[in-house]
């Protein structure tokens, strides 16, 4: 399986501070039946500012590593962009990371709100042939209030990624219920599993996506596993959704 969100990568942001830790990540995420994952750093927020040149450094001194202790895990080069209004200078820098040197950008919205900027993003990538996937959509407030504007987000070619540990209720039942919504309806292109450590924020792979396939089917997650092969090999993903799910908003 593929894990496209981790933070795996020592003492780059709040991942785990040390190699050590960081290995014993890399045996969690084989025993998940993880082989390959990107690696995700956040950068721009007010704490870390994780720029590509030093993602590809620490990518490849990672799996130096791992090739030695003959862990069978590969980690390719990806970053977790904090939208700000500065992202034109972001990209004209070279600092924004695409998730393993495809054309897809994933991007963390701030949790509170939603940029009045966001459309106007999309463009300016857009016209860079780049493309938006948003991480874990299911914890911002404003889509737990109003979930039905993720559809016009799709129409816009933006994309979605759902977490594991939003889906086994890690962030509490309204962040939980969100992302079943999403599910339901396929709006998810991808889930990963955004792990920062093995005690607590660890990667909830299977028990993820085992929940998937119990609100959806088997054909659902296949098809959540080949959009993950396709964006490591730069494809186009595929959209999922299925408009013949309705439910009240008062559900969530």
């Amino acid at each position: 399986m593929i894990d496209t969100h981790c933070h795996i990568l020592p003492d780059v942001d709040d991942g785990p501070r040390t190699m050590e830790g960081a290995i014993r990540m890399a045996e969690a995420a084989v025993k998940q039946g993880i082989h390959t994952m990107i690696a995700t750093p956040h950068h721009a927020t007010k704490r870390y500012s994780t720029p590509a040149s030093t993602i590809q450094r620490s990518v490849h001194k990672f799996n130096e590593k791992l090739k030695k202790q003959g862990i069978p895990l590969t980690v390719l080069p990806g970053q977790e962009f904090r939208l700000t209004n500065e992202y034109r200078t972001e990209h004209r820098k070279g600092r924004i990371q695409t998730l393993a040197g495809s054309p897809y950008i994933l991007v963390e919205l701030p949790s509170k709100a939603i940029p009045s900027y966001l459309f106007e993003f999309v463009s300016y990538m857009a016209r860079h042939q780049l493309r938006i996937l948003i991480a874990h959509p299911e914890r911002n407030v404003g889509v737990i209030q109003q979930p039905e504007i993720l559809r016009g987000w799709l129409e816009h070619g933006i994309l979605l990624q759902v977490t594991t540990q939003s889906l086994i209720g890690y962030f509490g039942r309204k962040v939980q219920e969100t992302a079943k919504w999403i599910c339901r309806r396929q709006y998810a292109h991808l889930i990963a599993s955004d792990a920062h450590d093995v005690i607590q924020r660890k990667f909830y792979f299977r028990e993820g996506y085992k929940m998937v396939e119990e609100l959806r089917h088997s054909s659902y997650t296949a098809a959540l596993q080949a959009n993950a092969s396709r964006l490591i090999r730069g494809e186009e993903i595929v959209s999922l959704y299925d408009d013949s799910v309705r439910e009240r908003t008062e559900e969530i």
